[in-house]
């Protein structure tokens, strides 16, 4: 046992070690991050890295969408969340992309043979897209942009 006593000291400096060296990384991480942007100010920084935040996140969100009714339905409550959060400015960007996956939902929906969920769908997204400024919102523009969408996810 009193063999054991120095190797145990040994452990308990390096578990104490590591874990100062994990403080220290974390603080010296949030101070160099609270100085990324120290060129503008506060508020432009601040809203700078929302900005990033948001567009990182809608990115993210096309790279993980299948052609599935589900996934697609997750992401437009994704969306919807990050639309919550972020500012009023970017709004339109997040209710383009949610207008294009209500329209891929309602053909979707359209396929599997669920009518009623397909034109709830399909109002949904020439809702959007009417609120955007869009001109023609008719059902057959609405179905050829999800087309266009399922057809271009197909090729990647």
């Amino acid at each position: 046992m009193k063999r054991l006593v120095p190797y145990l000291a040994v452990l308990v400096c390096l578990g104490f070690g590591y874990l100062a060296y994990l403080s220290t990384t974390r603080i010296v991480y949030q101070y160099k991050q609270s100085h990324w942007f120290s060129s503008l100010g506060k508020q432009d920084a601040e809203q700078l890295r929302s900005t990033s935040r948001t567009t990182h996140a809608l990115t993210l969100s096309s790279l993980t969408i299948q052609n599935t009714t589900s996934s697609v339905q997750n992401n437009v409550n994704y969306l919807t969340k990050i639309r919550g959060a972020t500012s009023q400015e970017l709004w339109p960007i997040l209710d383009l992309r949610v207008a294009k996956d209500y329209a891929i939902l309602a053909r979707l929906e359209q396929q599997a043979g669920n009518p009623r969920a397909a034109v709830e769908h399909q109002q949904s997204a020439q809702a959007l897209l009417r609120s955007l400024g869009w001109k023609d919102t008719s059902e057959n523009d609405v179905t050829k942009l999800a087309d266009l969408q399922l057809h271009s996810r197909l090729k990647r």
